[in-house]
């Protein structure tokens, strides 16, 4: 299962917390899944499809960021999917624009949507695809921060660089996540 992380109103749509939903969507797209659909017992958009041969599931969480794990513990119940399954799409300040890093377990590092989905899940052994959206320049409450919309050109450079992310989801599944990581996580890499 992918999750993509974000915010489900319009209105968060381009910002820097929506990264995660901007992958959900170019791997869906990429690999010819269902259209996305709302699920009730999910309470999330679900689509279906295949990478690399095996059936997969998306998820964009209609909870909100901070009770992201909520939909999650329910697909992975209603799914029986294995946590170490899970692949996680969401921001991350910590990474450059158009960098990414993936990386199996650990903590939440202070990102409220994985804190929530480890608090529900009771495990943190799922894979994370942390996608940099750079650290403000001024300073700036970070709650603002993620909610703004990405400057024009950063918008503009993500239609380039998001072209790419079906490679990440292809790899992990096919290779596993430390291969994955040897790919992926060079310095400055996009």
């Amino acid at each position: 299962m992918i999750v993509g992380l974000g915010n489900p109103d319009q209105k968060y749509s381009k910002t820097r917390h929506n990264i995660g939903f901007m992958f959900a969507d170019e791997i869906a797209d990429y690999f010819g899944f269902s259209p996305f659909s709302f699920s009730n017992k999910l309470n999330g958009l679900v689509a279906l499809g295949e990478i690399e041969g095996r059936k997969t599931i998306i998820l964009k969480p209609s909870t909100y960021m901070n009770n992201s794990g909520f939909a999650v513990s329910r697909a992975v119940g209603y799914y029986k999917i294995d946590r170490a399954n899970i692949m996680v799409a969401h921001d991350d300040m910590d990474i450059s624009f158009g960098s990414q890093r993936i990386r199996k377990g650990g903590s939440s590092a202070g990102h409220n949507g994985i804190k929530s989905i480890i608090a529900e899940l009771g495990d943190q052994n799922f894979t994370r695809i942390r996608l940099g959206i750079d650290r403000p320049s001024q300073p700036i409450p970070i709650a603002d921060y993620v909610l703004m919309n990405f400057p024009q050109d950063q918008l503009s450079a993500l239609e380039d660089i998001r072209k790419n992310w079906h490679l990440i989801a292809s790899e992990i599944i096919k290779n596993g996540v430390e291969a994955a990581m040897n790919t992926f996580n060079c310095k400055n890499n996009s």
